[in-house]
């Protein structure tokens, strides 16, 4: 089969056929009809210290996909072949602490699909059946986006939304999903902050009611004039730019919720008796999607057409275009950006 490979402990990608994977007990083939790419994807083909510190090539890459179930391996009685499914790219243990506690979203030996084991940038992908979604009429396209959309649903969703007002910092791909679910979740207002223009617009097309450009504006000071003064009920940081967890933590009102998705590079100073003590916020640190419970709050918005994720969606390739997506992303200018695989 053709699929994009991490082949060397270098900077690049390969597009290059391997030999189709076999299921084996308790797995699902899957042809992969759409996934996907995300910043992680540019991690690893620009090999940083992220990506060198933790793969080992040679690896299929991709985590984001959906598609159609072509054979099930021995002991699968619940999926068949011709349904079509996405899947939790996070496979997890099952016997540790946080699996055994309802909190597999942060099982401490979760091995991810296109780091630690091949992905989804491929024809066909074999997955644990337990990971395995049936998409239940949501199309393809979107299902392929769904664990990152999955990310925005558990920031936001962890906290009490409906009549609140929130904010959400930083308007790339989950950013703009947090502004959609929040509308839609049921928020009074939502304000959405960043840098880029097209990606302020891409968040007002989603549902934001007020946005602020950082480049140009206090923003702090436009969420408190949008807010009369007393700060968001709700603020999800998305970007982890320092500059803006400071902001998410002066925006938000005095006993607010702060939820944290934006991965700093370096380490934050934070004041920890100003900016979270004294105003007595909780600050939620988010971690993937809950298993499986953001999953089935997930599929139910978008089965109920409460949520449309589409307009977020800016830029379709071929697999073999993989350079031209990272290039799209580098740019800055898109949105999500989708692989279409046959």
């Amino acid at each position: 089969m053709q699929a994009i490979v991490k082949e060397r402990r270098a900077p690049g990608l390969t597009v290059t056929t391997v030999p189709d994977p076999v299921p084996s007990s308790g797995e699902v083939l899957i042809a992969v009809r759409h996934a996907g790419v995300c910043g992680t994807d540019l991690h690893i083909a620009d090999w940083d210290a992220w990506a060198s510190g933790r793969m080992h090539p040679p690896v299929v890459i991709g985590h984001e996909f959906a598609g159609e179930i072509v054979k099930v391996g021995p002991g699968v009685t619940e999926l068949s072949p011709g349904q079509l499914v996405t899947a939790e790219g996070h496979i997890v243990c099952g016997h540790c602490l946080q699996c055994r506690t309802g909190n597999g979203h942060i099982c401490r030996n979760t091995r991810i699909i296109g780091v630690d084991r091949d992905g989804a940038f491929a024809n066909l992908i074999v997955m644990p059946a337990s990971n395995v979604l049936t998409l239940d009429g949501i199309p393809t396209e979107i299902g392929a986006i769904m664990d990152p959309m999955g990310n925005a649903f558990h920031t936001v969703l962890a906290a009490e939304i409906p009549g609140s007002t929130v904010f959400v910092v930083g308007c790339g791909p989950i950013g703009c999903f947090a502004v959609g679910i929040a509308k839609a979740a049921g928020a009074a207002k939502v304000i959405a902050s960043d840098v880029n223009p097209k990606r302020l617009a891409l968040a007002a097309k989603m549902g934001a009611h007020v946005t602020i450009d950082a480049k140009k504006e206090d923003v702090t000071a436009q969420v408190l004039a949008a807010t009369g003064g007393e700060g968001a009920d709700v603020v999800c940081e998305m970007s982890g730019i320092p500059s803006a967890l400071h902001q998410a933590f002066a925006s938000v009102r005095m006993g607010g919720r702060v939820q944290l998705l934006g991965i700093p590079k370096d380490q934050v100073p934070v004041d920890f008796a100003t900016e979270i003590i004294f105003k007595g916020i909780t600050v939620y640190g988010v971690v993937g999607r809950k298993m499986y419970e953001t999953w089935h709050q997930m599929r139910r918005f978008l089965s109920a057409g409460l949520f449309d994720p589409r307009p977020v969606i800016t830029h379709r390739f071929p697999l073999a275009k993989i350079d031209d997506a990272l290039a799209a992303i580098r740019s800055g200018d898109a949105g999500k950006v989708i692989l279409e695989i046959s």
